[in-house]
């Protein structure tokens, strides 16, 4: 799975001086780096402090990367966080020379690597169990699965989106919940229980029956209406 980003995204830089945390109770502002607590004295470090702290040297090595609720940002060496501020618990860090950028719902984020695996995506982009996360490509959409990784190596950009893992269609008018994604005419056939014989029909985008062929694929969406029709063209 090849991703890539390139410049130009929006940063959320709207993260200090909100004074939402405090200090601990020995005095010291902390987040965590990497997975791994850090202490600092006072409220406001530099990046380049924070990756000091974490022992990441020289700094100038590294990409420090803050996590936030809907998106991330990379944090410049002389550019100082605000430790008060919401959004600011956790940070992570990669010995890199380049910033990668991607979307997900509209979302900017910058990363410090070429690659994130999914699991790591759903952890940074915070999707639920019941969602699947989406690739966007040339008109196409890619459901990434948990053993794929996104590229951000390559030129350009690509976009991702969340959708609901278990969507609702209607098998003769009545509500069947079934799984995301494409399947092939005898696959639905099985799942809604067609009739031995009968054809298997659903409602396009233009508001039209239509028949679906032997062997033929159709990607199920959220909402979708079938029917079942004697192969002779009069009403089940």
């Amino acid at each position: 799975m090849e991703n890539v980003v390139t410049g130009g995204q929006g940063r959320d830089d709207n993260v200090t001086g909100q004074g939402g945390r405090g200090p601990d109770s020995g005095g010291h502002f902390f987040t965590t780096l990497n997975g791994v607590t850090v202490k600092f004295a006072e409220a406001m470090p530099k990046g380049e402090h924070v990756l000091d702290k974490a022992d990441l040297k020289p700094a100038s090595d590294y990409v420090l990367i803050q996590l936030m609720a809907h998106s991330s940002r990379s944090v410049g060496l002389e550019e100082a966080v605000d430790l008060r501020a919401e959004g600011t618990e956790v940070f992570r860090a990669f010995k890199s020379d380049r910033i990668f950028r991607f979307t997900n719902n509209g979302h900017g984020f910058e990363w410090g690597e070429d690659k994130i695996p999914e699991s790591e995506l759903r952890t940074i982009c915070h999707v639920r169990e019941d969602e699947v996360l989406v690739l966007e490509r040339d008109g196409t959409d890619i459901d990434l699965k948990p053993n794929d990784a996104l590229d951000l190596g390559q030129a350009g950009t690509e976009h991702l989106h969340t959708e609901k893992r278990l969507i609702t269609v209607f098998y003769e008018n009545e509500p069947r919940e079934i799984a995301r994604g494409t399947y092939t005419t005898e696959q639905l056939k099985q799942k809604f229980g067609v009739q031995e014989g009968y054809v298997l029909e659903f409602i396009n985008e233009e508001g039209q029956l239509t028949p679906l062929k032997p062997g033929a694929k159709l990607k199920v969406k959220e909402g979708m209406k079938f029917f079942e029709q004697v192969p002779c063209g009069g009403s089940s």
